[in-house]
């Protein structure tokens, strides 16, 4: 039978391979595998050689290598194909920026505070009417008409009121952003 190894040459194959077990998997965690996948590496040895059906081998250590390096190389290319399988699944659940932690940084965190608190210092320092028609308008979502009426002022003076409102939060905003584009100077010449 050519082509064909002997039930000798088989279990000939498979006695080296279990004579050669502990260097087989040094060799396999070499290639940077964990303990428990060299085992399983190894295994995979011994089901490939049970059903191998291949001409005769004339260094048949080396050639045991060779498969063993053959199973490792294919256990990594599945382990990148799971990985990119894994990643786009992600990309398509959360998104393209995976890199990117939604958890504000402790530093953000505290901006967001102080961005807040010259907010409430600012309102606390409005005329008491004028914060109480821009709750009404931006955080409640009553119509300038109704607050007038509500209010039993003009159109106008409603208008007026969320200009001198806006003013007032932009200069904050304005400050803030100067705030940190010379932060952000300091922190490039450092």
């Amino acid at each position: 039978m050519e082509g064909a190894l002997s039930e000798a040459e088989d279990s000939g194959l498979r006695k080296l391979a279990a004579e050669m077990r502990p260097q087989l998997v040094r060799f396999i965690v070499s290639r940077g595998c964990e303990p428990d996948e060299a085992e399983d590496v190894y295994q995979d040895l011994f089901v490939k050689l049970a059903g191998w059906r291949g001409g005769p081998v004339a260094n048949a250590r080396a050639y045991l290598f060779q498969m063993t390096n053959n199973l490792v190389r294919d256990l990594r290319r599945g382990a990148r194909r799971q990985q990119g399988r894994d990643d786009g699944w992600a990309r398509s659940q959360y998104g393209q920026d995976l890199m990117s932690d939604p958890q504000p940084t402790p530093e953000h965190t505290a901006l967001d505070r102080d961005f807040l608190a010259k907010v409430e210092r600012a309102l606390a320092a409005m005329p008491p009417r004028t914060v109480e028609i821009l709750r009404l308008y931006r955080v409640d979502g009553v119509g300038q008409k109704a607050i007038a009426s509500r209010l039993d002022i003009s159109l106008s003076a409603v208008e007026k009121h969320l200009q001198r409102a806006y003013r007032e939060l932009q200069l904050v905003r304005a400050t803030l952003e100067g705030e940190t584009r010379a932060a952000h100077m300091e922190d490039s010449h450092v």
